[in-house]
């Protein structure tokens, strides 16, 4: 890609949760999700493979992090929260299956529809319990709960 060149998918404010880990990590799913999209333009499938495999193991350890979160917090929303999770792990499984025997051109397809599925799934999903995360670290948490270190302490 070239310097001057725009990536595929950028971060912008309206994807911001106020919870300083999830939105860096939010951040370095954006960037997993430009190099799944560079490495399907490039035709290489071998690069793609791996840049897919990076994906779907950073969405895995997201998912880990935001479960615990959304443990720590008890949020009544959880258990579908991570039926979401398991939902989009296994098409991001089936999307590396099917990238491994597509065309270029089909791959690049597949690759495209990641980037919106990652902003729907921070807007939806993710800013839905945000605002609890922060008022449970305001009103609920202990002073010294070491969580308060994980999610930043607004």
């Amino acid at each position: 890609r070239k310097e001057t060149e725009m990536p595929y998918l950028a971060w912008s404010d309206e994807l911001d949760t106020k919870i300083p880990e999830l939105d860096a990590q939010h951040r370095v799913m954006i960037d997993h999700v430009n190099a799944v999209r560079e490495a399907a333009a490039s035709g290489n499938a071998a690069s793609l493979q791996e840049a897919m495999q990076h994906l779907i193991d950073c969405v895995r350890r997201h998912f880990d992090f935001e479960e615990k979160v959304l443990e720590s917090i008890d949020f009544a929303g959880r258990r579908e929260h991570q039926g979401v999770h398991d939902d989009i792990l296994k098409q991001l499984r089936e999307y590396r299956d099917r990238m491994a025997s597509a065309s270029s051109a089909e791959a690049e397809e597949l690759a495209d529809t990641l980037g919106p599925w990652v902003v729907e799934h921070i807007r939806h999903d993710d800013l839905d319990f945000g605002p609890t995360v922060r008022e449970w670290l305001r009103d609920a948490a202990p002073p010294d709960d070491p969580f308060r270190k994980l999610v930043g302490d607004n």
